[in-house]
């Protein structure tokens, strides 16, 4: 008899579960979320899985990839030293760009959502965030809370 150990995660990035096989075959598809109802992907802020969101790596990346960059041209000079991630093949299935609409209006860019998101890990807050972005009255609060409850953030008021 033949076992061998296996670590599955999820298109979202997260474990599934972990199994050990004997003599059981698993069948897995690709796209597997897309086709649950009412899943869609979530906000990752730690692209580079480091346990830690940092404007100067994942900040620089998410805004790098809103800007239509992919490949070395996100992750450059952006990795976290010792990070489980560095490459973009490695990242990519962790940048969700409809997840990091904060702003709320419908669409995801550098210009807006991606200031407002550096300006938080950077450690600003309230209207040092949202002046001259925030379209519709957003406010930081309302952005904070987005941040904290949809992308794991503990960003404070």
């Amino acid at each position: 008899m033949t076992s061998s150990n296996f670590k599955l995660s999820s298109s979202l990035g997260d474990t599934a579960f972990s199994a050990r096989q004997s003599n059981i075959g698993f069948v897995l598809s690709s796209g597997f979320w897309h086709s649950v109802i009412g899943v869609t992907q979530g906000c990752v802020l730690d692209v580079d899985g480091n346990l830690a969101i940092s404007a100067t790596t994942d900040g620089l990346m998410l805004l790098r990839a809103m800007l239509g960059l992919t490949g070395t041209a996100v992750t450059v000079g952006a990795t976290a030293p010792g990070a489980p991630r560095t490459s973009w093949d490695q990242i990519a299935p962790f940048v969700h760009l409809a997840a990091l609409d904060i702003d709320g209006n419908g669409a995801t860019t550098a210009a807006s959502d991606g200031v407002m998101l550096l300006r938080a890990m950077f450690g600003l807050t309230g209207t040092a965030v949202t002046d001259g972005i925030a379209p519709g009255g957003q406010t930081w609060a309302t952005i904070r809370n987005y941040l904290n409850t949809q992308c794991g953030g503990s960003f404070s008021p």
